[in-house]
Parts: C-alpha cells; structure tokens; sequence
C-alpha cells in the first residue's frame, strides 16, 4: 500500500511539474506573440511619423519665416531667423512674385498663370525654383490670392471661383464657385478658408476644407439709389493684412448715402465674436493677441495720425501724432513689428520710412531704409511647428 501511494505520488509531481512547463510555455510563447503582435502597428505607426517628418537644411537653423525682399528694383526670396538676420534664399532678379506660402519644407510661389516651388530640405545653399502647374486665366493680372493645405494648393481663378490643386495628382477642382472672390486666406490651424464674396451683395464666409461647409459670418447692406441715381449701391466687406489662426481682421462699409464710412472688425475664430473697433482706423495693421493700428485724429481732410495698440479692449498709443499715415505693419517673427510710415502725393514727392514696435515693451524705435523692403511675408505657423522643430 505503501509502494502503491509513493507512486501515486511521485505520478501526481510528475504530472504537476509537466503541467506547469506546459503552462510556462504556452504563457511565453503567448506573450511573446502578444508582444510581436503589439508592435507591428507601433512600428508602422513610427515609420509614418517619419514619412511625414520634414528635416530642412542646416543652415536654415532658427528659421522662424520667409518673404520677398525688393531692392532697387529686383527680388528676392529671403528666410527670417528668429534674431533678426535674414538669409538668402535665391539671388537677385527681374520676376516680381505676387503670393508666397511654406509648407511641409517647400515655398510656394505664384506669378501670373504659373505656380512654382523651392524645396528647401535639398540644395542646401543652393536652391532651385522648379515650376510646378500653370493655370488658364483669363486675366492673369487680377490681384492674387494663395495659400497651401494638406498638399493642396488653394487659389481664386479670376477672382471667380475658389480652386484647389492636388500637389500629389496634378488635379485641380472648384470648392467654391461664386460670382467673384475678392480676398482669401488659407487658416492652418483650423483648416479653414476665410474669403469675401461678391454676389452681388458682399459677405464675408468661411469655408471648412474637411466637410465642406460654408457659413457667413458678416455681409453688408445693399442700398437703392432711387429716386436721386441709377441702380443700387452695394457696400463693401474686405478682407485685411494681419490676419492670424486665432483672429480674423475685416471691414465692412456701413451707413447710409454720404455717411457711407468703413468700420473696422476683429472676428474671432474659437468664439465667433466680433470686436468693433471705435476708432477712425485708415491704414495697416496686424493682429497677434494685441492689435497694431494707425488712426486719423480728426475727420478733417488732411488730419495727423497716431500709431495705437489695442489689447484686451484697452488701447494705448504709442507715438506721437505725425502728419503721414502708417500704411504697412510686417510682423519681423523676432519680437518685433516693422510700421511702415508713407507719404507723398506723386512720385517727386512720395517716400517712406519703417519703425520696428517691441511687441514686448511696445517701445518704438526709427529703421534703416534698407528694412522696409519686405513683402508677402509668411511665417511659420502652429501647424507647422513639427516641420520647424526639425531644424532645431
């Protein structure tokens, strides 16, 4: 009997030591696949990120945009650094661009008809200017209006319809098709496209570039001229420079018959609230939290102007009143603000002179000429900080 249970029991230790090896084994072998399994996907995933990752050249370290540069007559296109300097992108010549945009390591450029790009992850000192598709217009020499997306670039044919074109397809489609599109611009942050539309009245609309959505945010009045004039007056609503991802600048004509003024607008686009802006604003401004503006002092018809910022509803000024107008304000992606003040009436008498604003201080301080040449200027965005990062 005694045999017989040490047996027994030698069988059941057996068969428990077989069991857990099996158990050991097959719980290896399962997490070893588990494992396996698991991070198939992770790699695929890093290998997008990757795809998807633009690394520009090296000596573009710091670059925080870009511009056309205009000096005696010729052009260029130019990086701003985040101190200041700026750095050649292409030399000296006779072609006048009229849109820039950057996108995912490339600037875009249009000039009439035909849309080109420099790829700035290549030539690392020398770069290329490839063109990239013409597009048949029937006025080529229509204001521009430009701006890239998603690897589509957005543009107004004629200032007629809102078009895009596939950079990867070569496909070009109507998003929009209205009776004439007269300002545009392409939001990175919110992948919205802000335009005014005359059809006949005038409206200011957003369009969502994901589902297609149009909606009006402001338009103005029509008023008849009857019976003291022909047909029907129709007011203005237009697009301003300075518009940023988190605000959107705008005026709109309003009144009736010689009162007819432009009022001034800040819409913002996370609360869509519009800000009146109480103040003879005439000329330029930008808009990065705080608002950069030039205003008339009077209503008179030659009156001086004064330089303002406005934030958080209050509004200071921060130069003294001048008799010549701020028309241009450029914001250098260095901490300051470059106010371009002009004058003149003819070409014999026409002149002007750039002041940088210390976006920090609001301090005020006279440039060398050489620095109001900028225009167009682009710089880079929150959408595309993962491309900007790389060059850190």
């Amino acid at each position: 009997m005694k045999g017989e249970k040490r047996l027994k029991n030698i069988i059941l230790r057996i068969g428990i030591i077989l069991l857990l090896f099996v158990m050991v084994f097959a719980l290896t072998g399962c997490g070893s696949n588990n494992s396996q399994t698991s991070q198939e996907p992770q790699n695929e995933e890093n290998t997008s990120q990757e795809g998807e990752t633009v690394k520009l050249n090296d000596e573009l370290e710091d670059v925080c945009g870009f511009a056309q540069q205009i000096e005696d007559g010729k052009y260029k296109i130019v990086a701003l650094k985040e101190d200041g300097t700026i750095f050649d992108i292409t030399n000296f010549g006779t072609t006048e661009y009229e849109t820039l945009d950057y996108s995912g390591g490339k600037i875009y450029l249009q000039k009439e008809k035909d849309f080109y790009e420099i790829d700035l992850t290549k030539g690392n000192g020398n770069y290329e200017l490839n063109k990239i598709f013409s597009y048949n217009l029937e006025n080529p020499n229509h204001y521009k209006n430009m701006g890239v997306y998603d690897g589509k670039i957005y543009f107004d044919a004629d200032q007629e319809n809102l078009v895009s074109y596939d950079l990867e397809t070569g496909e070009t489609e109507n998003v929009v098709d209205a009776e004439e599109i007269f300002g545009m611009y392409v939001n990175k942050k919110n992948g919205k496209i802000y335009y005014t539309e005359r059809s006949p009245q005038n409206y200011l609309k957003e369009y969502d570039i994901k589902t297609g959505e149009i909606k009006t945010i402001d338009s103005a009045d029509s008023e008849s001229r009857a019976p003291y004039g022909n047909g029907t007056y129709y007011y203005n609503v237009s697009l301003c420079p300075g518009s940023t991802s988190e605000a959107i600048l705008y005026a709109k004509e309003e009144g009736k018959g010689n009162d007819r003024r432009s009022n001034y607008y800040i819409y913002k686009v996370d609360t869509g609230e519009k800000i009146k802006i109480d103040d003879l604003y005439m000329s330029g401004a930008y808009i990065d939290g705080k608002l950069y503006y030039c205003a008339a002092v009077s209503e008179e018809p030659y009156p001086n102007y004064v330089l303002k910022v406005m934030e958080n509803g209050n509004t200071k000024t921060i130069m003294k009143e001048q008799e010549n107008s701020f028309m241009n304000f450029i914001d250098l992606g260095n901490g300051k603000v470059q106010a371009v003040m002009s004058w003149g009436q003819d070409i014999s008498t026409e002149g002007e002179q750039a002041y940088l604003i210390d976006k920090e201080t609001l301090g005020v301080e006279k440039t060398d000429k050489e620095d109001e040449s900028l225009e167009f200027v682009y710089l880079i965005q929150e959408a595309d900080n993962n491309v900007a990062e790389e060059t850190r």
